[in-house]
């Protein structure tokens, strides 16, 4: 039986002292992931661990005029009893349909991004809304783009020795909004994943279009969707049956999820986007 050293830290500048003593240490929030993945009853830890949930700058909501600012320990419960219009949509939607209540209550946001085997429900949503994360580490403080949290190979990918400390959502307004979530709703597994589809539609033409689809990998054609700004909404026939077609098409090269699932998911999308 393996003995783990568990730390309690009480400040973020502890923390780092930790990390930076050790890259390998375990953050631990929620510990719901944790013990979601665990194949007994009895709870197997990390050599070493630290317990970051009490730390009180990691739990702070700060809202301003341009962006919500979320510490990475605030549950998705205390995400959803943020005031009515305050949580950016569809966020409130999303939490609602992760786990169950009692889960809801342990699970933070910053484990469900920090995730290193899988992406989570929130990720693709909040790449679609440009969100970005607070990392710290004792080499300094920098901020960047969720989609940081995504390697070039498709698969999650977290620095070493770092601390996400913050997560800031722009208060975007987004008027079609289209995010669909596949598979159990308990614990993930290879047959879960999000379809996440947003864009602004002018009186004639699409703006500000998104479309991120994430599981156990992720794809983005970020510089694709630079195209489809602009186009004129009405589509119909061959030219929206061509965009559909390109998104399919690249995705059949991914090989990690049901390429028949993801093309009706896409033509959904894109038929509902041009109507």
């Amino acid at each position: 039986m393996r003995i783990s050293e568990v730390y309690f830290p009480e400040t973020i500048a502890e923390t780092l002292e930790l990390l930076h003593a050790n890259p390998e240490l375990q953050l631990m929030a929620g510990g719901t992931e944790i013990v979601g993945t665990q194949p007994t009853r009895s709870i197997a830890l990390e050599r070493q661990v630290a317990s970051i949930v009490k730390i009180k700058e990691l739990r702070k909501t700060v809202r301003t005029e341009q962006f919500l600012e979320l510490g990475s320990c605030t549950t998705l419960t205390g995400l959803r009893s943020l005031a009515s219009g305050t949580l950016p949509e569809p966020l409130y939607e999303v939490i609602g349909g992760i786990a169950n209540h009692g889960i809801r209550n342990t699970a933070t946001i910053g484990g469900n991004l920090c995730c290193k085997t899988r992406f989570m429900d929130l990720w693709p949503v909040l790449a679609c809304l440009d969100a970005q994360i607070e990392l710290r580490s004792m080499a300094g403080t920098r901020w960047a783009g969720v989609s940081h949290l995504c390697g070039d190979d498709g698969t999650p990918r977290f620095p070493p020795a770092t601390l996400m400390s913050r997560i800031r959502i722009p208060l975007f307004t987004y008027n079609f909004i289209f995010v669909r979530s596949m598979g159990g709703n308990a614990l993930p597994g290879p047959d879960t994943a999000t379809f996440a589809c947003m864009a602004n539609l002018g009186r004639d033409k699409i703006e500000d279009f998104r479309l991120v689809f994430s599981g156990t990998k992720a794809f983005r054609l970020k510089e694709h969707e630079m195209s489809i700004d602009g186009k004129r909404r009405g589509l119909k026939g061959r030219e929206l049956q061509s965009m559909v077609d390109f998104y399919t098409e690249a995705f059949a090269s991914q090989d990690w999820y049901d390429q028949r699932l993801f093309a009706s998911l896409a033509q959904e999308a894109f038929e509902r986007l041009c109507s």
